[in-house]
Formats: structure tokens, C-alpha cells, sequence
């Protein structure tokens, strides 16, 4: 076991200690009073002072910050019902040829059931 303390002081501050605590005894009393009027006018100057200014400009800087970190970092929903195109838009909208040809006229009663199943789905969700 150990005798080392973790809060016991170097030996040099208690030597520092001892020798400013000597220099300051032999101080006269003049002196001690001139440094107990400047002590005292040192924290009366300290307790007058207002309050930084700086803090206000801080905080508003501080809480913009803030605002724009949760701004940039919030997931981004959209307003209101907005719902894809449906099925049968989409497959109109495609302009390869393909809307000219028989077989797109016998789908798309496949496309606007496949669109009543999506809005189904949606009403189920919301």
C-alpha cells in the first residue's frame, strides 16, 4: 500500500505559502490599508458593473443556430394530401408508341383497378 495522498500539495507550494505568508506579516500599516482600499474599491467596481451586453446578441445567434440545425435535420413533409399519379396517368403519359396500340386499350381497365387499389391502400393508411 501506498502513502501517497492525490490531494496532498507539492512541497514547493507549501514552501511559496510559507514565504509570501512571512513577506506579508512584515508589511506596515500603511501599506496593508493603501491594499485594503484597493481591494475593496476593486469589488464594489465589480459588483456595479451591468450586466454584459454581449449576452443578448449571444443568445439570438445561439437560438438562430439552433432553429436552423432543427430546420435542416427535421424530415421534410410535404403539405397537405399529396398523392403520386395514379397508375392509368403514368401510363398514358408515356409517349413510346405503345398508347396507339390495341393492347393498351384492353389494360387499362387493369390500370384503373390497380389505381382504386392504391387509393384504397392510402385511405387505410391515413
Amino acid at each position: 500500500m501506498s502513502n501517497f495522498d492525490k490531494n496532498a500539495l507539492p512541497e514547493w507550494t507549501t514552501q511559496a505559502k510559507r514565504l509570501l505568508d512571512d513577506s506579508a506579516n512584515g508589511l506596515d500599516a500603511a501599506t496593508l490599508s493603501r491594499l485594503n482600499r484597493a481591494r475593496q474599491a476593486a469589488l464594489t467596481t465589480r459588483a456595479r458593473r451591468p450586466a454584459q451586453f454581449w449576452f443578448l446578441p449571444a443568445g439570438l445567434a445561439s437560438a438562430c443556430a439552433l432553429l436552423l440545425a432543427l430546420a435542416v435535420w427535421q424530415p421534410h413533409h410535404a403539405g397537405g394530401d399529396v398523392s403520386s399519379p395514379s397508375a392509368a396517368a403514368v401510363a398514358a403519359d408515356v409517349d413510346d408508341g405503345s398508347a396507339d396500340t390495341p393492347e393498351f386499350y384492353q389494360d387499362l381497365e387493369f390500370y384503373a383497378w390497380l389505381d382504386a387499389q392504391n387509393a384504397q391502400r392510402k385511405e387505410g393508411e391515413g
